[in-house]
């Protein structure tokens, strides 16, 4: 089989096989995931990963800030969601996390913040790039996709929202800004639920 579709298909066979089988052990399967996800791109992709965009004090300024934009978004969401009478499609997501111990939450996410962003907004988005279409739009519906099989509202709407975030992101700034954002919003959401 072609190690480009593989590439591209894999995340189709691990998110619901991380988010619906495994969910009870959500954490470790999505490190296990997206760590799988990080050394393809790594090892077949290296060279499409571009930390650095602008000046590293630009990235990291903008990928802060976005990370605190992002979380009240989310909030907004939240509010929003529980509104439309979906506040469990919220919840449903944090019961994924609440057996997790605190310390293997918040050193958890670093690195599925991180791989996610090597994958989704390093490797597969600059290789739509180069086919000339918007990689940082088609990864990011691609990224809200891979999330259907969740139906759950509160996740597809995140995913949309993430993947357009972190993909405008790494394609002004680079890598750096976008894992920035992506890892400082995880902590931000998994320790400061709206």
């Amino acid at each position: 089989m072609n190690k480009d579709v593989v590439y591209i298909a894999l995340p189709l066979l691990l998110w619901p096989l991380t988010f619906d089988v495994l969910r009870p052990y959500f954490l470790y399967a999505m490190a296990a995931s997206t760590s799988l996800l990080a050394i393809l791109t790594l090892a077949w992709r290296r060279g499409d990963l571009t930390w650095l965009r602008a000046g590293a004090a630009v990235a990291v300024a903008a990928g802060a800030t976005a990370s605190a934009a992002l979380y009240f978004v989310f909030v907004g969401g939240h509010l929003l969601m529980a509104s439309l009478g979906l506040g469990a499609a919220v919840n449903s997501v944090y019961e994924m996390l609440r057996s997790v111990p605190p310390l293997a939450l918040a050193t958890g996410v670093v690195p599925i913040g991180l791989f996610e962003e090597i994958y989704w907004r390093g490797g597969l988005q600059t290789a739509i790039d180069r086919r000339g279409l918007p990689g940082w739009l088609i990864s990011a519906l691609y990224y809200t996709a891979v999330h259907i099989s969740t139906l759950n509202p509160a996740l597809i709407s995140g995913a949309l929202v993430i993947g357009l975030v972190d993909g405008a992101l790494a394609e002004r700034l680079g890598l750096t800004s976008s894992a920035i954002a992506h890892v400082i919003w995880l902590e931000l959401i998994a320790f400061l639920p709206p």
